[in-house]
This record gives C-alpha cells, structure tokens and sequence, in this order.
C-alpha cells in the first residue's frame, strides 16, 4: 500500500511512520494554507498523528488539517464511528480511497484531556477541545496527562485491554491477524472469569459529573466514551431510551459514562446481548 500510494502520488506526499514519526510529514506542509490527511493504522496510530498535529499546530499554516483513516488495526473503532470502515481488506484501490477523501465533508471530534494526579485520588479529570477530523495518546514531556479520542477504561475491562497489550509487546510477530488477536482477548477474559475479579470496585472508586457525585451500583469497571464504538464495533452505550440520557455523539461536547458488571457482561455486550450500565453523561468527570 505504501508503495502504491508513492506511485500515484508525488513520493514527498507519503511517509512512512516508522522512519521518524508522522512530524516530518506535518512540517513539510507547513507553508500550505489547506491539506488533508491519510492516516494508514489503528486506533493507536490516529492518535499518535493527531498529537503530533497538536504540537505543530503553531508552526503550520493549515490550523485543522482534516485527516481520513486507512483502518489497518485490530479494533478501528474510531474509523468505524467516522465510517471509513471496520479494517481495510485489500479489496477498494488506492485510486479508490483517494476519490472517496477528495469527495468526504469534514466532521468535528470532541477530544479530552485526561490528567492524573497520583498524589491525591488517582482519578482522571476529563476536559473537551475539538479537532477536526476527517485509546488514548499522551505527552512523553507530561506523563500525567494524556489526550482521549476513543474512550478511557478503569476495572476489569481496563485490565483486559492491559494484559493484551503486554502479551503483544512480548511476542509483535505473533499479533498480525485480527481473528488472532480476538481470540487472545477471549482467553484473557476466559481466565480472569475463572480467577475472579475484585468485588470492592465500587467502594474504591468515586465519580463526580460536572460537580455531581454519581451514586454507583455494583459494578467492576467502568468505560468513559467518547465515540459510539468500544471494543472493536461495540455499541456499548446503546440505542435511545426514555431514561432522560441523550445519543451518544463524538462531537456533542460529552461524555458517556458506562457500567460493567464483570466479564460475562463483557461477552453479553460484545455480543450485542447486552449494553453496559449508563450512569451518566457530562462535560466535565
């Protein structure tokens, strides 16, 4: 694909991420008053990007270069809720994804910055700004805060997330196919259900929403979303209800704060069974 694009494009238009980060690329159209972005990768990569846009953003002439997204991770929830698709098959041409850019309106996406104070209470404090666009990213000079694009777990199914991800720092060659890397979650949550999970999550953890302490049930995680996609394709805040919530949306200004009641939730939800537990929407956590 990187070639391909090389071929269609001038060779200064495209770069490849692992010779130098996408900072070249940005500082290279810094004198251009409107350009777009392709971002080739997951979640992780749209992230990374957009940090980067963020750092240069004093030093290029475009203030909100639009990106599209390639999705060529594992859950691609952020391309899905955007609609360039659930993962890149191989099967549309890279002329193809060039018309499909050229011809996509912009759409803004609320992102929030998540900041730690370890001293204290250990809880993140979210706040809202907007990028345009067409798991969370952090500053490596502050790594008590952080930027969110997707959403931002704490509990079991934060845990789950985390025991992939180091098995996938371990062993990189083994995680290049996504029905793979599924089932490497399945077997994580197949054995924290047979090990069991802490049932004093709610006593530990407090959550105030735009200065309101929420009154929590049992639970044993909780997700703060900011799309409506979670674990790769997931509606985990779900369809419209009478019960006084709006549609969750990525550029409204708020978050979705949601229950999970153990792993065997988790499945219920992966498996469109179930959705988790709305507590709250808010502005500010």
């Amino acid at each position: 694909m990187f070639t391909a694009f090389q071929r269609l494009l001038n060779p200064n238009q495209v770069y490849s991420l692992l010779e130098g980060g996408p900072l070249s690329g940005v500082y290279a159209f810094r004198s251009i008053s409107d350009f777009r972005v392709l971002i080739c990768g997951g979640d992780g990569t749209i992230g990374w990007v957009l940090s980067c846009l963020d750092d240069g953003v004093q030093k290029i002439k475009c203030k909100l270069p639009a990106s599209a997204v390639l999705p060529l991770g594992i859950g691609n929830d952020l391309s899905r809720v955007l609609h360039w698709g659930g993962g890149y098959s191989g099967g549309e041409s890279p002329v193809s994804l060039l018309m499909a850019i050229d011809q996509a309106h912009e759409v803004f996406l609320d992102r929030w910055c998540v900041m730690f104070d370890s001293a204290d209470t250990n809880v993140p404090e979210t706040m809202s700004n907007d990028s345009a666009l067409g798991s969370m990213g952090g500053r490596e000079d502050d790594p008590s805060i952080f930027t969110m694009n997707n959403y931002f777990g704490i509990g079991i199914g934060a845990e789950l997330c985390l025991d992939f991800h180091l098995q996938r720092e371990e062993a990189p060659d083994k995680f290049h196919s996504r029905l793979h890397n599924k089932g490497v979650y399945f077997r994580a949550g197949i054995k924290k259900m047979v090990k069991g999970y802490s049932r004093t999550f709610t006593q530990e953890v407090e959550i105030e929403i735009d200065g309101k302490k929420l009154d929590l049930p049992t639970l044993e995680g909780i997700v703060i979303l900011n799309i409506g996609s979670w674990g790769a394709g997931t509606d985990a805040w779900g369809p419209d209800k009478e019960d006084g919530h709006a549609s969750a949306c990525h550029c409204d200004g708020l978050v979705e704060v949601v229950g999970l009641q153990g792993v065997m939730h988790l499945g219920q939800i992966q498996s469109g069974i179930r959705t988790g537990i709305r507590l709250a929407q808010g502005a500010q956590v």
